[in-house]
């Protein structure tokens, strides 16, 4: 659980560093440097850890992982963009409440996981929410 927490005050700090580097600096060079930067840190970690652990190198994982840091990559352009001409509070509940939205819908088809009723109730309250932002963004000037 403390890395949930953890992984959600970190990105939590990000989008706020992100909106300003969006908002003052080319988003395409805004993006690079944050996919750059974001990149090597894993690395600098990853390597020193290679040496002492056995490596299982899957094809289909390693496949998976280079089709994630493509989209990573396109997500980061596009969300860049989206905080330049928006209000984060517009930005940030539609991307990532329809991201944990859509992502719990195809884990339950693909990985056939499990929606219990309170975690049911709770996307319902999320379709909701999202809903309810969209619409008001639509129609308040």
């Amino acid at each position: 659980m403390i890395y949930i927490v953890l992984a959600m005050i970190i990105y939590s700090v990000a989008i706020m560093f992100a909106t300003a580097a969006s908002r003052h600096a080319n988003t395409n060079i805004a993006t690079a440097i944050m996919n750059s930067v974001s990149g090597i840190i894993p690395i600098i970690i990853a390597v020193p850890l290679l040496s002492k652990k056995t490596l299982q190198n899957e094809k289909a994982g390693v496949m998976f992982a280079v089709i994630t840091g493509i989209l990573l990559g396109i997500f980061v352009l596009t969300i860049n963009k989206a905080y330049a001409h928006n209000k984060v509070g517009i930005v940030a509940p539609v991307v990532f409440g329809g991201a944990i939205f859509l992502s719990t819908l195809f884990s339950y088809f693909i990985y056939k996981e499990k929606v219990g009723g309170l975690q049911f109730i709770g996307l319902v309250f999320l379709a909701i929410g999202f809903g309810t932002i969209l619409y008001a963004r639509a129609t308040v000037k």
